[in-house]
């Protein structure tokens, strides 16, 4: 924000009214009585002329001054046709023209300043067509470079067609215009010369309003690195403008211009006063242009004095209020937020605004004045977010600038921001430089500001009043104690940056010995790695080896413990061939029974086998599959298993050989019990395996048949049959309970936990 305060003052400028410096020689009471006026005589015209004009450059666009302008234009142009004046017509077009230009129907303007111009062209009126090319220029752009260099040809071009006429005061306007936008251009020298010739003809005349070519002359010699002068010349336009007690905008620029120069003299609090001044009329006007400028430039040394918040929330009460219209005003808001975000180091924050600038940037020429506003706070933020390489990059880019526009005080800012980039970059050969040329400008402009405001600005009001004559001495010692205080701390920052480049040369030679210290020890750790890492390769080889061999073991297994099932139930078969043979021999009933029953207990067992050994899980039978094919078995091992019905109630659960073969010879011996004793003829049996609780299950065999006898029950049986219920239900360490009630019912409750049917070569994978 610090780098836009010239082109900020600047801009406040151009927008002075071509008519600042000419005061009412009218009486406000003789209008009405020129309006009705039949034939008006030239000074009567003159009159209309004046006040149309004033009304046109009355703050503000408001309908009836303009009104009254049409009214002041429409009777000169009348009376120019009338009485055959082409003269009045020409000058009634150029007030056309204005009052179109500030209602902003500038097609309409431009039509009328094309009359205008073609009259007094053929009229041979000097002074008419130096009106014509005034008013021509502004039409243009300021902030356009073209259109930038027109304006200074009108103006430049006006001058001359008024020093032709003789009129010395619109000479005198013309040239200081001249030399105002001569300062948007960065020349200085040449604004400086026109300025003077300005001030030279309004003495001739004897015109005392000199603020505003004072003010002209503060900036040029701001720009030129001559800070006394342009103190000397604020001071003068401030005192101007306050003795005739202009609350115009002459006023407030030489205001928002003494501000800027203690600003550069870094008196920032002074500063601020004198902004808020200028910001009081610019309120009162309701210049929106000018507010934006100021409330940026009082943001700009509240970041100085290191309160960027309080800046901060200046500049976002200006942009909600008036939002910026125009490219210099859009540039100077932007900068301020990128410069309050960067001081509160809110980086992600000043992030969005940088690139508003850098497309702003994009759009203008490389060598354009605006791009050292842009460029400096976009340096700012690479500076702060350790983007060195980009920072010294556009340092360069800019110095390319400033070497087209010699601005002394931009100068010495940019080589102090290319020190930090080189010194961050560790380029000390090149921060040196530049901070020997930021040395160089620097002391040459405090040089003159020292030698010159001690000696200009105090010879120079010692004769006015006591008071301003302390407060210019007290401002002389401050500036003196000030300027010792830089040269303090600018050797201080000398020896301090010395001290650095010693500090930092140790810190390098140290960082590069613990660095080749690191190398070695990752070196001989990553020997450790490697051969560790092979180790491990190897003992994975080996393991892996040995689980093949272990895999090739399970398999032989597996296949030897199923051609062990195999057998044990090709031996059961054959046992039961052969009881089946001895029984074809046998004619007494309790033999055949006895060996019916052998043979279903070895059919249970026998099964027990077959599924085994057909099953992938050599551990586990699926005892829904096994019951069914075992009470199919022995239902049809009877010549009345027509008549009786199985109800199976199994639920799908698997038991080891240890718990399924007593399952299995239990269930056996119950529903042979039940076949040949439970019914006279039809009847239902209900076999139900059933988890009644965590790891319990209950096995029962019921029938509705007639039951025991009384006095008959099976605690007194002494049958095989029931003998072998016992024993198997004891076992499997289960609780036996029979009971005869609408027939008899065996249940067995024994403790199981189901196990993983997983397969000896998947346990091995699992491990």
């Amino acid at each position: 924000m610090n780098r836009l305060l010239p082109f900020i003052c600047c801009l406040l400028l151009t927008c002075l009214p071509a008519t600042a410096q000419v005061k009412r020689i009218f009486p406000q009471d003789g209008l009405r009585s020129l309006l009705n006026k039949a034939t008006p005589d030239a000074q009567d015209i003159k009159a209309l002329i004046w006040w149309g004009e004033e009304y046109v450059n009355r703050p503000g666009e408001t309908k009836p001054d303009m009104d009254s302008a049409i009214l002041c234009a429409n009777k000169i142009l009348n009376a120019g046709t009338r009485q055959q004046h082409p003269v009045w017509q020409g000058q009634a077009c150029v007030i056309y023209s204005k009052i179109f230009r500030e209602t902003n129907d500038k097609k309409r303007g431009t039509d009328y300043i094309l009359k205008a111009k073609k009259i007094f062209e053929q009229q041979q009126h000097d002074e008419g067509t130096g009106d014509v090319y005034a008013e021509m220029a502004k039409y243009k752009q300021s902030t356009d470079q073209k259109e930038l260099q027109e304006i200074i040809q009108y103006y430049d071009t006006a001058a001359k067609l008024y020093e032709k006429s003789g009129n010395k005061l619109k000479q005198s306007n013309a040239l200081y215009h001249l030399a105002d936008f001569l300062l948007l251009k960065s020349e200085p020298a040449r604004s400086i010369q026109y300025a003077n010739q300005a001030i030279a003809l309004c003495n001739e005349i004897g015109w005392t309003a000199l603020g505003a070519c004072y003010d002209v002359l503060a900036m040029a010699y701001n720009e030129s690195g001559d800070l006394s002068k342009a103190l000397s010349y604020a001071l003068l336009s401030v005192k101007d403008a306050e003795e005739r007690k202009d609350s115009s905008q002459t006023l407030s620029t030489a205001y928002n211009r003494l501000g800027m120069l203690y600003y550069e003299l870094e008196d920032f609090s002074k500063s601020i006063v004198y902004y808020e001044k200028a910001l009081t009329l610019a309120s009162m006007r309701r210049d929106t242009p000018s507010m934006q400028y100021l409330t940026g430039n009082i943001a700009n040394s509240c970041f100085r004095l290191n309160k960027p918040a309080e800046g901060l929330r200046m500049l976002k009460q200006e942009a909600a209020h008036y939002p910026p219209t125009e490219r210099g005003t859009n540039i100077s808001m932007i900068s301020g937020f990128s410069n309050a975000y960067i001081l509160l180091k809110q980086l992600d924050s000043a992030r969005s605004y940088i690139d508003k600038l850098v497309d702003i940037r994009a759009t203008l020429e490389k060598d354009e004045a605006e791009q050292v506003y842009i460029l400096t706070p976009i340096i700012r933020y690479t500076l702060a977010a350790g983007q060195y390489e980009k920072a010294r990059n556009y340092c360069a880019e800019l110095n390319a600038v400033l070497s087209k526009h010699s601005v002394l005080p931009h100068i010495v800012k940019n080589y102090n921001l290319w020190f930090k980039a080189d010194s961050s970059l560790g380029d000390y050969k090149s921060a040196i430089r530049h901070y020997q040329l930021y040395k160089y400008y620097n002391d040459s402009l405090f040089s003159i500001a020292k030698a010159q405001q001690i000696n200009q600005l105090q010879v120079k009001y010692e004769t006015e009043q006591k008071d301003q004559a302390l407060q210019l001495k007290q401002q002389n010692i401050e500036l003196l104690t000030r300027e010792g205080q830089l040269q303090k701390s600018e050797l201080q920052r000398a020896r301090f940056t010395r001290n650095m480049i010693i500090t930092g040369a140790g810190m390098m030679a140290l960082l590069l010995i613990l660095g080749y210290n690191r190398y070695q020890l990752k070196l001989r750790s990553n020997q450790q790695l490697q051969q560790q890492q092979q180790e491990i390769n190897r003992q994975n080889q080996s393991l892996q080896e040995l689980i093949g061999t272990q895999h090739k073991l399970l398999e032989e297994k597996e296949w030897l413990v199923k051609e062990i099932h195999h057998r044990v139930k090709n031996n059961l078969q054959i046992v039961m061939s052969l009881l089946n043979t001895q029984a074809a021999f046998l004619n007494d009933e309790d033999a055949l029974n006895a060996i019916r029953e052998s043979r279903f207990r070895m059919q249970a067992i026998s099964l027990i086998h077959h599924k085994l050994y057909q099953s992938e899980n050599m551990a586990l039978i699926d005892m829904h599959n096994y019951i069914h094919e075992l009470v199919l078995y022995l239902k049809d091992g009877f010549a009345n298993r027509q008549q009786i019905k199985f109800d199976l109630q199994i639920m799908p659960v698997k038991l080891d050989v240890s718990h399924a073969v007593p399952v299995g010879l239990i269930l056996n011996e119950a529903i042979t019990n039940a076949i040949k004793y439970a019914f006279f003829a039809a009847g239902t049996i209900t076999v139900s395996l059933q988890k009644t609780a965590e790891d319990q299950l209950t096995l029962i065999i019921a029938d509705n048949g007639k039951g025991f006898a009384t006095g008959d029950m099976p605690a007194s049986k002494k049958s095989m049959g029931m003998t072998l219920i016992h024993a198997l239900s004891e076992q499997l360490e289960g609780q036996l309970n029979i009971r005869s009630n609408n027939g008899v019912t065996v249940s067995v409750t024994f403790t199981y936990t189901e196990q993983p049917a997983f397969r000896e070569e998947e346990r091995l994978d699992e491990v």
